[in-house]
């Protein structure tokens, strides 16, 4: 016999996932310091062969977690795309990236996040803009300006 249960419970999981798309904003180091021309090959070096990225989570305003102290609910881990084929910039020295994130809908509306640079080098984070979030109207922009 089988379990219609777990079906149903399985299509309102995948209902409940949606996509949101970001773009982030950032300076990398070697643009910065004409002194740092090694940065963007072990940035490819971090990123092909050691698999060392830079990840984002989203972290829910509005939902909190008690395994955390009552905080934000944290989303899965994305990466921002295409960090070492990129040359394009938004305006001298800023370069622009993608990343998309798995975000469920029961978790609310994004309000922060956590950034991790797994590089050996710092970049100079401007923003983060996401589009299409569930539950929200309009884009959600995070003024960033520090170095990560």
């Amino acid at each position: 016999m089988k379990n219609t249960n777990n079906k149903s419970t399985e299509k309102l999981e995948m209902s409940m996932k949606k996509t949101i798309k970001g773009t982030v904003v950032l300076m990398k180091k070697n643009v910065l310091d004409v002194k740092d021309f090694g940065a963007s090959f072990l940035d490819w070096v971090y990123e092909t062969i050691f698999h060392k990225r830079v990840s984002i989570q989203l972290i829910s305003s509005t939902h909190c977690d008690p395994s955390n102290g009552s905080n934000g609910k944290i989303g899965k881990a994305a990466f921002i795309e295409d960090w070492t084929t990129k040359k394009t910039t938004v305006a001298a020295g800023e370069t622009s990236f993608s990343v998309t994130f798995e975000w469920d809908e029961s978790m609310g509306v994004p309000g922060a996040f956590l950034i991790k640079n797994h590089h050996r080098r710092q970049f100079y984070l401007k923003t983060v803009e996401l589009e299409h979030v569930p539950g929200h109207d309009g884009t959600i922009h995070f003024v960033c300006n520090s170095w990560v």
